[in-house]
């Protein structure tokens, strides 16, 4: 817009300190923006499905008179998806939602009727940038509230879809104006009261305290009463969760929509052949204590242990990487024989990785239902873990009880290293634990049973 560009050049030679500078412009623009607004104005809305189908309504007003009503039919639904990665698109960061927006949603959802934009966050500066990765339109905000709520004004989005909430899709939300409603789907929900209790027991590294969550609970509240927000989980037990921390009453429910997985069908256990091998796989990141794996496979020599996964990009990588020093070279090589970095991998290597491992252990201090989790049992790779949801680790592995602190201590590496000894020299029964961890995978986790499943929550949502 023209005033976006005027704004670029006002506060020089007044503030020459940038951040003086930036709140000079912002407040200009806005004033700008008000003044416009009073002379002219022109929004687009979504027209309620009772007065038909994909319908949206053009309205221009001149001095607050309106001069102009059109409505049209578009010719697809238009939702916007919220989420603060995109699976490396865009030099976002690698991790389990991003990958959820890019390698499902935004491939599998849209069709014929709906359309999926993805909305980033706020950037910090005037105007819209936007860039197109994977046929997905994906938006980073202006900072100015008005001008971001100008904008998303005249996209008359028809639903908002939401993982979570973290906090750059807050910053996009929570002062928008708008009788869109939310599709909120549960995946990691951090009741502040269990997250950061077990957080404060950490002294190695911690990460953030998520204590915005406090606001999103009172806004999602706030939505419950408008009646505009509706819940899918991934879990019962995140649903429970999410029920105590936004006050869902239980006349509304939340429906089940499991995550989806690649799911190689023609697969079959021990081709090829399992090894003696354990994989670890996520984000080298403070929450999931990365260092618990390398103190265990210092005291298993007898085993192969595997790091798979880097450290998060814009998530404090200088401190990250400090926790490894003592079991990692700069080079990226293990100081431990039986110990390998492999980096952050992919597609056909990392199934490989996983298909010859026996076990996947999970060391971290709080999850939700992990990718990680349904990758590996969808090869029959079983799970150790100090943390479990809805029993898929106590189905199919050992879920060894929730270990505090850093971890470090002999008791606890040795609760981990006891079960994973167990499955090691136990391989008919960790067979059948494996093919049943496969059934229930190819059951409940494939793309065709998600890609229905979300279509028609969303096209529920959409008013």
């Amino acid at each position: 817009m023209l005033e976006t560009v005027l704004v670029r050049f006002l506060g020089y030679g007044v503030f020459w300190n940038a951040r003086a500078r930036q709140y000079f412009r912002s407040k200009a623009l806005t004033g700008i923006i008000h003044a416009r607004q009073f002379v002219w104005r022109s929004s687009l809305k979504s027209v309620p499905k009772s007065e038909g189908e994909r319908l949206v309504e053009r309205r221009v007003s001149v001095f607050g008179v309106p001069v102009f009503v059109r409505r049209w039919r578009r010719e697809k639904y238009r939702v916007a998806l919220l989420v603060d990665e995109f699976f490396g698109g865009w030099d976002t960061a690698i991790g389990g939602y991003g990958a959820l927006a890019r390698k499902y949603i935004c491939q599998f959802i849209p069709n014929e009727g709906i359309q999926i934009d993805l909305l980033l966050d706020v950037h910090g500066g005037a105007g819209v940038q936007q860039k197109l990765v994977d046929q997905t339109m994906i938006y980073r905000l202006p900072a100015n509230t008005l001008e971001r709520q100008e904008w998303l004004d005249n996209q008359a989005f028809d639903l908002f879809l939401s993982i979570e909430m973290t906090r750059p899709s807050f910053d996009i939300i929570k002062e928008y104006e708008t009788n869109a409603p939310l599709l909120y789907w549960i995946q990691d929900p951090r009741d502040l009261t269990m997250y950061q209790s077990r957080l404060r027991t950490v002294d190695r590294l911690k990460d953030g305290d998520w204590a915005y969550l406090n606001d999103v609970s009172i806004w999602i509240q706030e939505l419950i009463k408008q009646k505009r927000v509706l819940f899918i989980s991934q879990g019962l037990s995140l649903s429970m969760i999410a029920r105590g921390m936004y006050q869902i009453p239980d006349t509304l429910p939340i429906r089940d929509l499991a995550n989806p997985i690649e799911i190689e069908f023609d697969y079959k256990l021990d081709d090829p052949p399992k090894r003696n091998k354990i994989i670890f796989l996520g984000r080298l990141e403070a929450q999931k204590r990365a260092w618990i794996f390398c103190e265990i496979a210092k005291a298993m020599p007898q085993y192969e242990f595997y790091v798979l996964g880097a450290t998060g990009k814009g998530r404090n990588e200088v401190g990250n990487t400090k926790t490894l020093e003592a079991y990692r070279n700069s080079d990226g090589s293990a100081k431990i024989n039986n110990l390998r970095f492999t980096g952050h991998v992919d597609g056909d290597v990392k199934n490989s990785h996983i298909k010859t491992a026996k076990l996947l252990l999970n060391t971290s201090i709080w999850e939700g239902i992990p990718v990680s989790w349904l990758e590996a049992l969808s090869y029959g790779t079983l799970i150790v873990s100090a943390f479990d949801r809805d029993n898929i680790v106590a189905r199919f592995g050992t879920f060894v009880g929730e270990v505090m602190g850093d971890g470090t201590d002999e008791m606890s590496i040795k609760t981990f290293a006891d079960a994973i000894e167990y499955w090691m020299t136990h391989d008919l029964e960790r067979s059948a634990t494996a093919q049943k961890a496969i059934d229930f995978i190819r059951d409940r986790h494939s793309i065709r049973a998600f890609t229905g499943n979300l279509r028609t929550e969303i096209l529920k949502g959409i008013r």
